[in-house]
């Protein structure tokens, strides 16, 4: 097009200029060549909840809800049940980039060994991109980013990580470590898994524990175990301070398995030397940690309890506890808890809290049946490119993880 407008121009010298001709070539040209409209970058702050309900007498199965965290009508912001699961068991979620992974089990009658699937989805559409299927020895339990392209499993069932190439969507290689492999988390080139070390006999709700929980080490790198840490027993949850510190937590051991029961510990690991710097006992069983930017410990043990890491006392003990809403599902940039509240009996009354680092409530979200877990995020559109008609052309985006 742009030849032929030369062209004229080249022909028109020879006489006079063909300024009709050359005005209806340019004209032309530019239907032909879309302009660009850049818009505005647009950042919006996402909660995914993982519902966990299956009543199929109800029509109720496990599903995801997306919150929009901008949007000041709290009824407003809820796509509730927007992305359906299937009838399986979501267990864990986890943001990278553009992508929500979400570990979810085939289901069992007695939550006997079976396998699942890290089920891959795109936040900007919606939709499941790939199902990573985990083998049936495994019940896979948690999930962490390794690397852009790597992340690690834990298989309850199976005593091994699973190492998940994301490009690939497969399972690569094994890694043995403790018994009963359950929380995982990654910090300076390291990770580091929870082996709750319990026992239970097939087809039954018979369940034993033993002294033999740990925390398996292992090389990112190389994904070789490098070591095992002993632990008090039933060690099954376990985050970072985002620095020098791993937090583990033995969960305690209920009265119904053991007569009195035995309460939770905390373990406070120095990821340099892996060696457990810290111990504090607790006066009842204990729920996942939380770990916010001012290296605040949250933990849910008879109320939300407040450990401050960096000075080693409570701020929130069970005499004065933060919180009664429950345990921390996640904490954001500016150390606000998102907390979910499920509702087993289907009735609807399924909550996400946000509470600030003092504990107001700030807002209160009807999410899906059997919220049970949450992963926060944050999309963002960095351009558009639009047609003179105005069909949208071209758009893309991506999501930054709040870490």
């Amino acid at each position: 097009m742009l030849t032929r407008c030369i062209n004229t121009i080249r022909r028109s010298e020879r006489g006079r200029f063909d300024w009709f001709g050359i005005f209806a070539l340019l004209v032309s040209a530019l239907v032909l060549i879309p302009t660009v409209a850049v818009a505005q970058d647009q950042v919006s702050k996402l909660a995914i909840v993982a519902n966990g309900l299956t009543k199929p007498e109800a029509d109720i199965f496990p599903s995801l809800s997306i919150v929009n965290l901008d949007e000041p009508d709290a009824g407003r912001a809820v796509a509730d049940e927007e992305i359906p699961l299937g009838d399986i068991i979501p267990s864990d979620l986890v943001a990278q980039e553009n992508l929500l992974y979400v570990v979810t089990q085939i289901r069992d009658p007695f939550f006997d060994p079976r396998g699942g699937y890290v089920e891959v989805i795109d936040l900007l559409t919606h939709s499941t991109i790939e199902k990573i299927a985990i083998e049936s020895d495994t019940t896979p339990k948690q999930i962490a980013i390794v690397e852009s392209s790597k992340a690690y499993v834990t298989g309850l069932y199976s005593d091994k990580v699973d190492v998940v190439d994301l490009n690939r969507h497969q399972v690569i290689k094994r890694i043995s470590v403790g018994q009963m492999p359950d929380g995982i988390t990654v910090l300076n080139g390291k990770a580091y898994v929870a082996n709750s070390a319990y026992s239970k006999e097939k087809g039954t709700w018979n369940i034993s524990y033993d002294d033999n929980s740990s925390v398996t080490v292992i090389d990112t790198a190389t994904d070789t175990v490098l070591k095992t840490i002993p632990m008090p027993i039933n060690t099954s949850s376990i985050a970072n301070d985002g620095e020098s510190s791993v937090i583990a937590v033995s969960g305690g051991v209920g009265d119904w398995i053991v007569p009195g029961g035995i309460p939770g510990t905390i373990a406070i690991i120095d990821t340099v030397t892996d060696e457990i710097v810290d111990t504090v006992d607790l006066e009842d069983r204990a729920g996942n940690p939380a770990v916010d930017s001012m290296k605040r410990l949250f933990i849910s043990s008879g109320g939300l309890l407040v450990y401050d890491l960096v000075n080693g006392q409570w701020l929130h003990g069970v005499d004065n506890p933060f919180s009664d809403l429950g345990g921390v599902g996640a904490i954001d940039q500016d150390d606000n808890l998102y907390i979910t509240k499920a509702d087993w009996t289907g009735g609807g009354m399924d909550e996400l809290y946000v509470v600030s680092p003092n504990a107001v409530l700030l807002n209160t979200y009807r999410v899906g049946h059997g919220a049970s877990g949450v992963a926060l995020a944050q999309v963002e559109t960095l351009l558009t490119a639009v047609s003179p008609q105005g069909k949208l052309a071209i758009s893309w985006g991506k999501l930054k993880t709040n870490n």
